[in-house]
């Protein structure tokens, strides 16, 4: 399955199922369980939807936060069945904050950061975000593509939330054509920042 695929997948599933399974009270930890508890160390996003697919859960993906949030300073606690799951968590306004893959363990996530500042990027354009680099502007090399190897943009209506610490930036977005279609440099980022692609 694509990168686009599965991303597309997380996103029309998640608008149709509402299903409730999980606790931000301390769970009983059973052997046959494993516990993914997730932080949100930022100041002003709620974390509305945390998509995952795993284990006897449906193929689309499920929301397994149902009707609660997680606020800013909370930390909700994911108790389940043994196995291997893939998880993102998003925003009201549907933009990803987190995601990761092929969980199996008992794992420990933490969105945002103490002193960290949220910069989005929105892709209004009709191609697919594929890689994505922020990089100091006083480095030489752009480092890691911050998607990662299973993470795109969706093209026209997608949004994803980074954090850094305050700092001037250059940034860089890729679509899957491997045509560069965002270049700024020298950008100051010292509080929230939207980027639109368009």
């Amino acid at each position: 399955m694509t990168k686009k695929m599965l991303l597309t997948l997380i996103c029309v599933s998640f608008l149709l199922v509402v299903f409730g399974c999980g606790s931000d009270e301390p769970a009983v930890v059973d052997e046959d369980t494993i516990t993914i508890e997730v932080t949100n160390s930022t100041e002003d996003i709620i974390i509305s939807w945390a998509a995952f697919f795993g284990p006897e859960l449906d193929e689309w993906g499920e929301d397994l936060l149902g009707e609660k949030v997680i606020e800013p300073g909370e930390t909700f606690e994911f108790v389940l069945p043994e196995g291997e799951y893939n998880m993102a968590l998003f925003t009201y306004e549907f933009y990803v904050v987190y995601s990761t893959w092929e969980i199996s363990e008992d794992t420990s996530i933490e969105v945002g950061g103490e002193g960290k500042v949220p910069v989005l990027l929105e892709n209004k354009m009709e191609k697919d975000i594929a890689l994505v680099f922020i990089s100091p502007s006083d480095k030489e090399d752009w480092g890691e593509d911050w998607l990662g190897d299973n993470d795109v943009i969706l093209a026209e209506t997608g949004g994803r939330i980074f954090f850094v610490e305050p700092g001037v930036y250059d940034v860089m977005a890729i679509d899957v054509d491997e045509e560069v279609i965002f270049d700024v440099r020298d950008m100051e980022i010292d509080s929230h920042r939207v980027f639109r692609v368009e």
